[in-house]
């Protein structure tokens, strides 16, 4: 007599396996997926701060030009891999980390990956800083420059008037790349 048990159950075991398999090759795709998306956005975001300060006047050129970035050592630390052989005209270039307490007078740019207390803002707002984020509520607070994300592209508004303001002369070439963001 034929047994359907003794046939069915390999099959059912292999096809469990399977189902299994299928289920972490795609969360694992996803995953590396989204490293590689992460991977991706920090690179433009790189080659932006780059860009910035290449098309960027300061009144008085330092010898050694600074990029602090407040509150991501992850970012800060792939910053200065990336600017490691890297000069801004004939200014060496150096990544810092800053916190709340940090000392801002060393920076020409200050790059806030997330957010930043009023304090900070506060401080920048009264020097020649470059100051970049990536948080629209932080825009009308004083930064100059606000990156986005429009339509799975990074796009970048600046506010020519505080990058005046604080003495600052941005370039008209950029300033005609800068798009408002849409509601």
């Amino acid at each position: 007599m034929f047994n359907f048990k003794k046939i069915l159950f390999p099959i059912r075991r292999i096809l469990h396996g399977l189902i299994l398999f299928v289920g972490i090759s795609s969360y694992a795709m996803a995953i590396f997926a989204e490293e590689d998306s992460v991977e991706r956005e920090n690179k433009i975001k790189i080659a932006y701060l780059y860009r910035f300060t290449q098309f960027t006047e300061w009144a008085v050129k330092p010898s050694v030009f600074r990029y602090c970035v407040y509150d991501d050592e992850a970012f800060s630390e792939t910053l200065k891999e990336s600017y490691r052989d890297k000069t801004l005209g004939s200014s060496l270039i150096e990544v810092q980390s800053i916190d709340e307490q940090s000392n801002l007078n060393s920076c020409q740019l200050v790059y806030f990956p997330h957010t930043a207390p009023m304090n900070v803002l506060a401080k920048i707002h009264q020097k020649p800083i470059l100051s970049v984020s990536t948080q629209k509520h932080l825009a009308p607070l004083g930064t100059i420059i606000y990156l986005f994300d429009d339509n799975q592209k990074i796009r970048f508004f600046i506010d020519n008037a505080e990058a005046i303001r604080v003495g600052l002369k941005i370039s008209s070439q950029l300033l005609a790349l800068s798009k408002q963001p849409t509601p």
